[in-house]
């Protein structure tokens, strides 16, 4: 069978993922379909970079490039990858025809439990505390709650003794950069 789709670089992940992609969109499993997805007008990357997301979809007018996360293929395995794939190429079909809206509205979720997503966030796999930038903990027992890479409201209130934690009502505590007077002026 040949493929169809480009590669944007020589990376495997990117040619696992093109070919993967062919098996959803000209296969009998998933409904996508050529009617749905022309992936002539696919590009296919690997980006060893991305930390944040799994994969994304970025369109230029003519061409969609489902650019996917060597981290989530390595540490989420196969899987992980594949719903990544389906996830994006949902995103292509929005892209691909002018009366829908791109992202995670009605046009996107009609599609989760045909193609067996879980939704617009996933967690293919555990991060470490340490992985994080700021990190939130319960001031009792509950320990780890979360982590987030940038400064955000939810830190912001850690900071500030205002955000609970769902599980005890503690007070959550940050620790990040500075540890004292994250985000303060």
């Amino acid at each position: 069978m040949t493929l169809v789709g480009q590669l944007g670089d020589a990376h495997e992940l990117s040619r696992r993922a093109r070919q993967y992609a062919n098996e959803v969109i000209f296969g009998e499993r998933w409904p996508l379909t050529p009617s749905h997805v022309d992936l002539s007008a696919v590009r296919f990357e690997t980006s060893t970079r991305m930390k944040r997301q799994h994969g994304i979809c970025s369109y230029d007018g003519s061409i969609c490039t489902i650019r996917l996360s060597a981290e989530t293929d390595e540490r989420g395995g196969m899987n992980a990858t594949q719903e990544t794939i389906r996830h994006e190429l949902v995103h292509v079909y929005q892209h691909q025809h002018d009366e829908l809206s791109a992202g995670h509205g009605e046009s996107f979720k009609r599609w989760i439990e045909p193609l067996s997503l879980s939704g617009r966030c996933s967690t293919h796999y555990e991060r470490s505390p340490d992985e994080y930038r700021y990190r939130l903990y319960c001031s009792e027992d509950c320990g780890f709650i979360a982590g987030r890479h940038r400064f955000s409201a939810v830190v912001d209130r850690a900071q500030k003794g205002t955000q609970i934690c769902s599980r005890c009502r503690a007070p959550i505590r940050v620790e990040g950069p500075d540890d004292v007077a994250v985000g303060s002026d």
